[in-house]
């Protein structure tokens, strides 16, 4: 890991410090060109079983399993249940790929289709999360692949430490649970990996109202580190993922 990472990773801000991208060297000299989170693919046993589910939970997703939000986008496909990877936008694939590579992680082209309305009220995601083991290697792996620098927080609704990279306007989190709860749990069900998307929503309870109008249990609601509600659709909902919703009531 570079000084200029290592430093950056040490000193994170208080939980309600605003992250910064930051495009900083890694070795070799190549600077960051990530510009965000392009997308999201999850795994389902039955294509059309998956959409049905993930309509039901508030997303237009059209019948080729793609649901798009503001630059970035959910897709489902046939396989094993759960989130499978996180795309990455790069504005220089060829020098990004020179980078030490990730687990869970592909580059891609900037994507630029218009975003779909969604009854949820969904606008973009807002986060991934991937359980680790060991927080302490995972940040070190990762800021040497994305060349950004992390904020460590507290997750106070998935009861976890974390280190955020901050991508544009996207957070891509690594997560070691402290105590039972929403990431334990991830890792005792899967063990390591991608386990949450989260999105911000225009209108909580408009989500809230259409999961709960199309047959769900009501979303689990919690408090994020920043103040602002968050609540979560449980996998066994989703096709073995959390998917989450954070914004104004």
């Amino acid at each position: 890991m570079t000084d200029a990472i290592l430093c950056a990773c040490l000193t994170g801000g208080g939980d309600n410090e605003v992250a910064k991208t930051a495009l900083v060297p890694v070795a070799g000299g190549i600077e960051s060109v990530l510009t965000r989170i392009d997308g999201v693919t999850i795994g389902v046993a039955d294509l059309a079983g998956g959409i049905a589910a993930y309509r039901k939970i508030g997303f237009e997703v059209d019948g080729r399993g793609v649901a798009r939000t503001e630059g970035d986008r959910l897709e489902l496909t046939r396989g094993k249940e759960g989130l499978q990877s996180i795309a990455l936008a790069s504005d220089d694939h060829a020098a990004d790929s020179a980078r030490p590579g990730t687990d869970y992680v592909k580059l891609v082209q900037p994507g630029n289709a218009p975003a779909s309305r969604h009854p949820n009220g969904v606008l973009r995601i807002e986060r991934t999360y991937i359980a680790v083991t060991d927080l302490k290697a995972a940040v070190e792996r990762y800021a040497q692949a994305l060349g950004v620098a992390p904020k460590m927080e507290r997750g106070t609704v998935i009861n976890a430490d974390m280190a955020i990279f901050q991508l544009g306007p996207n957070g891509f989190g690594l997560a070691q649970p402290v105590g039972p709860g929403v990431c334990a749990e991830a890792l005792k069900r899967r063990g390591p990996g991608p386990f949450q998307v989260l999105y911000r929503t225009s209108s909580m309870d408009a989500a809230a109202k259409w999961i709960a109008d199309h047959g769900l249990p009501p979303p689990a609601r919690g408090i994020r580190n920043t103040g602002e509600q968050a609540m979560l659709v449980l996998p066994e909902h989703a096709c073995g993922v959390y998917i989450g919703f954070v914004g104004m009531p």
